[in-house]
């Protein structure tokens, strides 16, 4: 598999002072970052992967921001494609502060554990082409996000809201002033050209070691709650009508789960995976596309649920 890379084509504006880039990540169109710009100064929300640094760097200067304008890098979680550019991009960004959950910031300082993670779960020819290498980050530069905290970029107020369930260090923002969620991987995975009308196509793509059920559910009736007017996820499209979202993605996550306690092996489960978010999608979409285009995330998300499973297993036999 070769790496896509983007140009600053990919940087669109979807609210005043709120821009998406297309970080490049495996393809076009599945893994954003956004930028928030207010008076001149700017913070960046996600950070891609290394390779994203270049095309990040791009769209700042397009947008008229020397790179001293960043106050602020806020990975939503320490996933690698939401936060391995962010050693680079530290050294690239010279005032800025890196705010994450206060669970991420050890893997941030010191990115040995995730490296061996992802190499265990992904192989190394993966991790060396996607990821590598991953840089650390100067512990005096870092700021541990507390849930509820406020995040300033000029005048705009960005207020951190943690939201757990995809993984216990997720953290999202919300600009109450343009009414808009930026939710990294708390509100699922969109996958364009799936749509129905204006209805995204959303999944909740669960990675291993962190998922839980109960915690992404208590996430969306907050973000239900709060009720904005978009949110926008790390991993595509803006999605318009939130709460009919929101709807639609806890009845996959649901099934999901119930799929996870029926079935017999990982292998089972992978299959039903397939085949049940195959059956959600819109009238005349074809199945083999899909299964192509995001096996990946099917092959993440049955790795997720199962070791989920065995977790809740070995609770319960104690």
């Amino acid at each position: 598999m070769s790496r896509n890379t983007t140009s600053t084509a990919a940087a669109t504006e979807i609210a005043p002072g709120l821009i998406r880039i297309d970080t490049g990540y495996l393809r076009p169109a599945h893994t954003a970052c956004y930028l928030v710009i207010d008076q001149g100064r700017a913070a960046l929300v996600d950070t891609g992967v290394v390779h994203s640094v270049p095309v990040i760097l791009e769209a700042l200067a397009a947008s008229g921001l020397d790179r001293s304008a960043v106050d602020w890098v806020i990975p939503t979680h320490v996933h690698l494609d939401h936060a391995g550019g962010a050693g680079p991009l530290m050294q690239a960004l010279p005032e800025a502060r890196l705010g994450v959950h206060p669970s991420g910031v050890d893997h941030l300082v010191d990115p040995g554990r995730l490296e061996a993670g992802v190499r265990a779960l992904y192989g190394d020819a993966f991790f060396d082409r996607e990821y590598a290498p991953l840089v650390p980050v100067d512990p005096t530069r870092i700021v541990a996000l507390e849930d509820g905290a406020m995040v300033a970029t000029g005048a705009r107020q960005l207020q951190v809201i943690h939201t757990p369930g995809h993984a216990w260090h997720h953290l999202s923002l919300l600009d109450a002033d343009r009414s808009v969620f930026i939710a990294g991987d708390a509100f699922g995975a969109g996958y364009p050209g799936y749509a129905e009308g204006t209805a995204p196509f959303l999944v909740p793509v669960a990675p291993p070691p962190q998922f839980d059920p109960d915690a992404y559910r208590q996430t969306l009736e907050r973000i239900r709650d709060i009720d904005p007017r978009y949110v926008a996820p790390a991993h595509f499209p803006l999605i318009e009508a939130p709460r009919a979202a929101a709807d639609r993605l806890q009845t996959l996550l649901d099934a999901a789960v119930d799929w996870t306690l029926e079935c017999e092996s990982l292998d089972d489960l992978q299959r039903r995976l397939v085949s049940g978010w195959a059956e959600a999608l819109p009238a005349g979409a074809d199945r083999a596309a899909f299964e192509r285009d995001f096996g990946l995330d099917l092959w993440l998300t049955a790795e997720g649920l199962w070791h989920w499973r065995r977790k809740k297993a070995r609770r319960a036999s104690g």
